[in-house]
């Protein structure tokens, strides 16, 4: 049985704090210009990671927290694959020749809105840019509820080596409550569908805490996900943010779990997927033995980026389409969030990025320490010079989260589920962002 931290330390350490894909954090972006990224972009070298963002969605999820339009005309595809790839060519001429493409991951939105033939267009468009190279991994996300089983067979003809379906629960009430009607059977179609066109590794995402879910419904959830045995599992807890994401309001009529409830599925979730041969990847992640993930944890090279737990993010992330954040060689820069802006940039020659931030010595050290600690749960912090976060983790040390061993930070088992918290002390920026930006809760 996982053990479920007490409802007063959960209590103790309820805060509001970022889920660190990058350090520093979004809100530290500033207006930044094309000019200051040329020198960032030209000393980059190996490999090169692209984040695709597709907008469009056909109908609105209430929890949903990313930039997402809802269309129902999916030929909008055609004209965004055009820009995408004009913003490519851009990015493209800043840097060496003779890189290639380590990685490429579609997010959204819904990615599968474009028609199998935008997305062909799209991939053999970047890999003329960025040809592909060795092992490299092609990975979309797919909504089962919109793509028909022609165009799931596709996805491997185009190119994509990874596929993550959004699931996020199986009971019909929950997926009701979020305005998500997706019955169950739909998901296992999708999985045969896949797996029958010769894809391997096919991942969920699934999120606790959200309306109307019950830990007995949210066990069921994992039960069922289980049998269908996805080589992945992204565990994400709802982030309740009503004043960045407006349709979150239409969910407050229903009860959501509290902290405890959320502790207990967290726990919950450690134990069935634990019992049913997952291995715990990081904060929020489960995999089956053999996985690179898994593979990268056990040999202290799982990393951390925009996308979550990742083993490429020593590659040059860029990001294109609206809103995407690309980092690279001690820069970030993310793009305008308005489309038709974003299609006038790049059709003009010019970058869509609007904001960014080139980071400092401070930046890149505390950058190590946070990613270290919310990847492998231990840092050696060697000799700089943090006693004032060591001090404010003695008590985390006395609640049993933390042990501190010279110059060794590690988290505990039962750490796990504060480590937010954890990494949240060596974040130079937090204690005067707090005041002015609202977090999601770490509990």
């Amino acid at each position: 049985m996982s053990t479920v931290p007490a409802p007063a330390l959960v209590d103790r350490y309820r805060t509001r704090a970022p889920r660190y894909t990058s350090y520093p954090t979004a809100p530290q972006f500033r207006p930044i210009a094309e000019d200051e990224l040329r020198e960032p972009l030209s000393r980059g070298e190996g490999p090169v990671a692209l984040y695709v963002h597709v907008p469009f969605c056909q109908r609105l999820c209430h929890y949903c927290g990313c930039h997402v339009e809802i269309r129902k005309n999916r030929d909008l595809g055609a004209e965004y694959v055009d820009s995408v790839l004009r913003e490519a060519a851009l990015w493209r001429a800043y840097q060496q020749p003779g890189r290639k493409l380590g990685q490429l991951a579609l997010g959204g939105g819904t990615p599968t809105f474009l028609r199998s033939e935008y997305l062909s267009r799209l991939v053999a468009g970047l890999a003329g840019l960025w040809p592909l190279g060795p092992g490299a991994e092609l990975s979309i996300e797919v909504d089962p509820r919109t793509v028909s089983s022609e165009e799931l067979e596709a996805l491997p003809k185009i190119g994509f080596t990874r596929v993550n379906l959004g699931v996020q629960d199986v009971d019909e009430t929950v997926l009701a409550a979020v305005n998500r009607p997706q019955p169950f059977p739909l998901v296992g179609q999708a999985f045969s569908t896949l797996r029958g066109a010769g894809l391997a590794q096919v991942g969920v995402d699934l999120v606790y805490g959200l309306p109307a879910q019950t830990e007995e419904s949210f066990g069921a959830t994992l039960d069922a996900v289980a049998t269908l045995r996805p080589t992945r599992i992204a565990l994400f807890q709802y982030a309740h943010v009503p004043w960045l994401k407006p349709q979150q309001k239409l969910i407050e009529r229903f009860a959501r779990p509290d902290s405890d409830g959320r502790t207990r599925m967290w726990a919950l979730a450690r134990e069935k997927l634990g019992g049913a041969g997952y291995v715990e990847v990081g904060m929020d992640h489960f995999a089956l033995p053999g996985d690179e993930l898994v593979l990268a944890l056990q040999n202290g090279s799982l990393q951390r980026n925009f996308e979550g737990y990742t083993t490429h993010a020593g590659h040059d992330l860029l990001g294109l389409g609206v809103s995407a954040i690309g980092g690279f060689d001690g820069a970030y820069a993310q793009n305008t969030k308005d489309r038709e802006r974003y299609g006038a940039r790049v059709g003009e020659g010019k970058l869509a990025v609007e904001r960014g931030l080139l980071l400092t010595a401070d930046d890149i050290a505390r950058r190590r320490v946070i990613m270290s600690l919310f990847c492998n749960f231990t840092v050696d912090l060697g000799d700089a010079d943090y006693a004032e976060e060591l001090s404010r983790l003695e008590r985390f040390v006395e609640d049993g989260l933390v042990t501190i061993d010279g110059s060794r930070v590690s988290v505990t088992p039962n750490g796990r589920f504060f480590i937010r918290n954890v990494c949240a002390v060596f974040d130079r920026y937090l204690e005067a962002d707090v005041a002015t930006r609202r977090y999601s809760e770490t509990a």
